[in-house]
């Protein structure tokens, strides 16, 4: 009996160690797994499982105001006057300290250097140059890079002398000027007024003119002056210019005495009434009188004068603001 149970219990530990080293190997495949797992790639090969792949990371690149060889201009305005100034402005790339500005000609093909400007950190520039004549302007940076060219418009700029505002019936009229940029160009002129009319005439190679002009009758006369477009500038047109072509006549003047009374056009004359009285001309014509350098331009009031050789009758308010005497001649333009 006790042989038979040192047996069984022989037995009994055997199997014991046999189950032992029959669970052991998938254990331990089963750990090494699990870690793997946890690492996030699994890879088994037989019993051995392969080492955890560290995930990849693109580095971020930097993000660069300026783009490498790049070179840009801008203008604020592409058409402007002769003489304005154009602001410029631009950004190159990031390694350029300069940029040069040019300019090329509409009518040739040569670039020309307007000037060079310094770049901030960025790149950025900003300058102004004159507009003289139309063409493109291009920046060139340091480094070597080119930018589009801009194209630019120039508008001929006309200048007029002054002239007389006032001038007698037939007497000369002179229109000097000059149209820039200098050059040779159709110049027309262009007289409104009781008889217009339009004169033609070219600019010397300097870009000067003269006009010679006679008012043919009294009244209001508009002038302007229009110059043509050529290679280097587009047309332009003058300013209006006023000339009012006046004529001799005899005058009087009416106010003590006649205070209170009545007026043709209506109310009453007193010290204060500005106006003139004339036979024919509507009420309330305007009318324009000159004597000594004074100018006044009143309206028709009343009728009269009734005295032969006279035209006009003042009131006392307008012979005041003429400086004008009890009788003689004023220039009018009616």
């Amino acid at each position: 009996m006790n042989f038979r149970r040192t047996l069984g219990s022989a037995s009994a530990l055997c199997l014991l160690f046999l189950a032992s080293i029959a669970v052991a190997p998938a254990t331990g495949a089963a750990a090494s797994t699990a870690a793997v797992a946890t690492a996030g790639v699994v890879t088994t090969v037989g019993d051995s499982a392969a080492p955890p792949t560290p995930p990849v990371t693109k580095p971020k690149q930097a993000k660069s105001k300026a783009p490498a060889s790049v070179s840009r201009v801008r203008l604020a305005a592409k058409r402007v006057r002769h003489g304005s100034r154009v602001k410029v402005r631009g950004i190159v790339e990031r390694r350029s300290s300069r940029v040069g500005l040019f300019f090329r000609p509409s009518d040739s093909g040569r670039w020309y250097r307007l000037k060079k400007v310094k770049t901030d950190s960025s790149g950025r520039y900003a300058t102004s140059v004159k507009a003289r004549r139309n063409g493109q302007i291009r920046a060139v940076s340091s480094a070597g890079t080119t930018s589009a060219p801009r194209r630019i418009q120039v508008r001929s700029r006309i200048s007029v002398k002054p002239v007389k505002k006032y001038t007698p019936v037939g007497s000369r009229v002179m229109l000097r000027g000059a149209v820039s940029p200098a050059g040779k160009r159709p110049v027309k002129v262009v007289v409104g007024g009781p008889d217009g009319r339009v004169i033609r005439t070219r600019t010397t190679a300097k870009g000067g003119f003269k006009v010679a002009w006679r008012p043919g009758s009294t009244g209001r006369y508009r002038v302007r002056v229009f110059a043509a477009g050529n290679g280097q500038a587009a047309s332009d047109a003058s300013r209006r210019i006023r000339i009012t072509g006046l004529r001799q006549t005899h005058a009087s003047y009416f106010g003590p005495g006649l205070f209170g009374g009545p007026l043709a056009c209506g109310g009453t004359l007193s010290a204060g009434t500005r106006g003139v009285a004339h036979k024919t001309l509507p009420c309330g014509s305007k009318v324009t009188l000159r004597y000594r350098g004074r100018t006044v331009t009143t309206r028709v009031v009343d009728r009269g004068p009734f005295v032969a050789g006279r035209e006009f009758d003042l009131t006392y308010a307008t012979r005041n603001d003429l400086g004008f005497g009890d009788l003689g001649y004023v220039w009018t333009d009616r």
